[in-house]
């Protein structure tokens, strides 16, 4: 495989017929047509596949920082958090049961499907209100 300034250049395979050198396609151009893929050798193949594997690395590297900045600003804004009924009872100090008795009566619940859960958003408004 030879590299040329306007594209990769590789032996056609015996088999395909051919001879001598072609360009091979990009990666954009293999997804448009894959009936390209025919003609590539081994060596071509080998090279597109790191190119790919290269940019989805690139592409996950860049999501997790784009998560890790909408985590991180939820949190700066105080982002809602919703605590499940053991995680709540420690928050309060006091028991399940208690939670599952009184979660009407103060407003912090929420119901997702069958479970409850607290916001902890909420438990805390509810926490600087009664301290005054």
């Amino acid at each position: 495989m030879r590299i040329r300034a306007n594209g990769i250049l590789a032996r056609v395979p015996r088999r395909s017929g051919g001879a001598g050198l072609f360009e091979v396609p990009r990666l954009e151009e293999l997804v448009a047509d894959p009936e390209k893929v025919r003609v590539l050798d081994a060596y071509a193949t080998w090279a597109l596949r790191a190119q790919a594997i290269a940019a989805l690395n690139l592409l996950n590297a860049h999501d997790l920082r784009l998560l890790r900045r909408e985590v991180e600003a939820a949190r700066a804004t105080g982002g809602e958090r919703l605590l499940r009924v053991k995680e709540a009872a420690e928050k309060f100090s006091v028991t399940e049961d208690w939670l599952y008795r009184n979660h009407k009566k103060y407003g912090l619940a929420v119901r997702c499907g069958r479970s409850l859960r607290f916001s902890e958003r909420a438990m805390d408004e509810h926490v600087r209100k009664q301290r005054g």
